[in-house]
């Protein structure tokens, strides 16, 4: 007995737990020191690309907060339209990550946060 497409039942779990995702992970708090450490790291206003990005708090945000164009892809619709709400200022795409290509060169960093990024 088949149970679908992995992608389209990981697409569609996103969609359904949208908001709940970030209440459980602490959507404003989590990534704090992976995200100022990264800042440092970054020339001024260098763009970065954001795998995964979910709903746009807080690595779209605070990473456009601080000057940086951000491109953020993730497979869920509904993560996206809150990461278009909530963060106005970056650009976002509904696509299967290991899908998308860029030009070489297009970002000065990549970041695929997870909630378990957070047990450095």
């Amino acid at each position: 007995m088949g149970t679908g497409n992995p992608k389209d039942i990981v697409r569609r779990g996103y969609d359904a737990v949208a908001a709940r995702y970030d209440e459980a992970y602490g959507s404003g708090t989590k990534y704090g020191p992976w995200l100022d450490d990264l800042r440092r790291r970054l020339p001024a206003g260098g763009p970065v690309l954001d795998l995964g990005c979910g709903g746009g708090v807080p690595v779209a945000r605070t990473l456009t907060d601080a000057g940086h164009p951000v491109t953020g892809v993730d497979i869920s619709e509904v993560q996206i339209r809150r990461a278009r709400e909530r963060v106005p200022g970056a650009v976002f795409h509904r696509a299967d990550l290991s899908d998308v290509g860029f030009e070489p060169g297009s970002f000065d960093a990549v970041v695929c946060f997870t909630p378990s990024s957070t047990s450095r």
